[in-house]
């Protein structure tokens, strides 16, 4: 073990595992063991593994944690972690944005000096661009309410405000706070409903702790309800054909729009997409963002949507 400590030293980028088993004439079972007393018995100055293990083209490397001008393990980590936290940044001013810039500042207060110094100017490094975001600073009582009950979990009251002015009550069940598009809406179970729905945190005028307890129902997975679903609002199941042209037909097939998503080129030019959703409202928006360049073919209805949509926006601009 000291003679692969001493070559490992001796290394500036490190020695490939399966090398150094070469070199002491041990099965790679046995460097194995060795890296691993090596990574968790010897530390550095700043008590942290001075050996670390990395994938360096696919093979096991073993070198010197953050020397020769690598990224530590803990500045990748770290790197990580704000990035994760940047897409929060959608919720300024909210008790989620605010809680989570807490815990990252606490963290780093912990790292090793020479981690902190490699995270300098992090927030200029890796940045989140929010779009159309909604503005929660306001909802400060209405959020400390809604995070305490779905945590607890405890039944909430709640005074809703829809789209089109519309106000009811709910004896609401939250069971998971979503994060789509930069807004925050909550899916649940109300009294009104037989299957969870969600409401959107920005609309809910009131909210009161009930102090009844509930419990999750044994299947209910969030990821289940939008697996098949083209973002939040579901329908009935139906498949989608849309003909790509242009920019449409080379950027599409390069994203991940639905699991069910299948691309075949068409003769004289184009892509046919075809998708098995449920529901088709949300790709309705999307289609129409695209212009001239996604062409519905089916189904009906959804092509007929989108036709009275451009044809009255022509209109409009006709005038």
């Amino acid at each position: 073990m000291m003679r692969a400590l001493v070559a490992i030293l001796r290394a500036p980028h490190g020695r490939e595992l399966a090398v150094l088993a070469d070199e002491l004439s041990v099965s790679r079972k046995t460097a194995e063991r060795y890296a691993k007393v090596m990574i968790q018995e010897v530390p550095a100055p700043d008590g942290l593994p001075l050996i670390e293990l990395v994938k360096a083209g696919g093979r096991p490397l073993l070198r010197l944690r953050g020397v020769a001008g690598n990224v530590d393990a803990n500045t990748y980590q770290a790197a990580s972690v704000f990035f994760a936290l940047a897409a929060l940044r959608s919720l300024q001013g909210s008790v989620l944005h605010e809680s989570a810039s807490e815990v990252w500042d606490k963290y780093v207060q912990k790292l090793p000096s020479d981690t902190r110094r490699a995270l300098e100017n992090v927030e200029r490094k890796f940045f989140y661009v929010p779009f159309a975001a909604k503005d929660y600073s306001r909802l400060e009582d209405q959020m400390d309410t809604i995070l305490r009950s779905v945590l607890k979990p405890e039944r909430l009251e709640i005074d809703y405000r829809h789209s089109n002015g519309r106000r009811t009550k709910h004896r609401f069940d939250p069971y998971t706070i979503v994060l789509y598009r930069d807004a925050l809406y909550l899916l649940g179970l109300s009294h009104r409903h037989k299957s969870p729905i969600y409401l959107a945190v920005d609309r809910i005028e009131r909210v009161k702790r009930s102090g009844q307890r509930f419990s999750l129902p044994p299947g209910y997975s969030p990821r289940k309800l939008t697996a098949d679903v083209p973002g939040i609002w579901a329908g009935p199941a139906v498949t989608v054909s849309l003909k790509l042209r242009g920019r449409a037909a080379e950027q599409i097939p390069e994203r991940r729009i639905h699991p069910s998503q299948k691309f075949t080129p068409l003769h004289g030019g184009g892509t046919l997409m075809r998708m098995e959703v449920e529901g088709w409202q949300e790709l309705a928006w999307w289609i129409l963002s695209w212009g001239g360049d996604v062409e519905v073919l089916e189904p009906k209805d959804l092509r007929d949507f989108v036709k009275r949509s451009v044809t009255a926006a022509a209109a409009l601009y006709a005038r």
